[in-house]
């Protein structure tokens, strides 16, 4: 197995797709200060600016696993590796390891960049233990996307057909959460009078579920610093690891390798 994590580490960080999705993080990062800075007619805080590149690190990273995952099948690694004597299970894990550590590293970077710019341009009213905080749950949703992502790129066996679909869930996930965010978001008064779209009770805590297990509508709260349920937050993305690994295993190891 350490031979594997090796073996998969280079290739994740040798790689330019690595090194891509981090300069296109950053890049945007930098773009998303200079907007709030430039842009808006009123005084941004720096809460509103640090994780606000989350809002797009789902797609980012729906690319780079994929890719990853699914240059193995294209170029013949996962067929070396079994022959080398490599259970299927210790592949599936080596590279999903590797693939939550480089979606770490991505984030970790962009955050870091979006943080020492807004410290410059925007008023500070959050504290360290703050930052700290949210900087963790952070590192669930990591998790959360490369195990996702992951999944269905070793079940597809096929790397064009990997990223389109890791992509295309990718957007359908950023929509549903663009969806349950704008209901959440609706006052219960809006001048003086019940604002009609305003939902409460079981349907409300339905959207509420959805927002908080979709890893975009976590990456909205994020951006925003106001994580409703951190304890449904963390659960979430456990449980989201934990089910798409065992998916992923289970359907990897019955997988006919052309």
């Amino acid at each position: 197995m350490r031979k594997l994590l090796c073996a998969d580490g280079y290739r994740m960080y040798a790689k330019k797709w690595f090194w891509l999705c981090v300069v296109c993080m950053i890049l945007l990062a930098v773009a998303f200060c200079m907007m709030q800075y430039t842009a808006m007619d009123y005084v941004v805080s720096l809460d509103r600016v640090i994780f606000l590149p989350l809002s797009v690190y789902g797609v980012a990273v729906a690319a780079l696993v994929s890719q990853f995952s699914g240059e193995d099948f294209h170029s013949g690694v996962i067929r070396n590796k079994i022959i080398a004597g490599r259970s299927r299970t210790s592949i599936y894990l080596s590279g999903m390891v590797s693939n939550v550590t480089a979606c770490i590293a991505v984030y970790l970077l962009t955050i870091a960049v979006s943080l020492g710019i807004g410290r410059l341009l925007f008023p500070v009213n959050v504290t360290t233990g703050e930052i700290v905080w949210h900087l963790v749950l952070g590192l669930f949703l990591c998790l959360s996307y490369a195990s996702l992502y992951h999944m269905i790129a070793m079940l597809t066996g096929k790397k064009t057909t990997a990223i389109v679909l890791c992509m295309g869930l990718s957007f359908l996930l950023l929509f549903l959460c663009l969806h349950t965010n704008q209901i959440l978001m609706q006052e219960a008064f809006k001048d003086g009078l019940p604002n009609p779209h305003y939902v409460q009770g079981v349907k409300r805590t339905v959207y509420e579920w959805l927002h908080d297990w979709n890893p975009f509508g976590q990456a909205a709260q994020l951006s925003a610093m106001q994580c409703r349920n951190p304890a449904r937050f963390v659960a979430s993305d456990l449980g989201m690891a934990v089910l798409t690994s065992a998916i992923g295993i289970a359907g990897f190891g019955q997988k006919q390798l052309s």
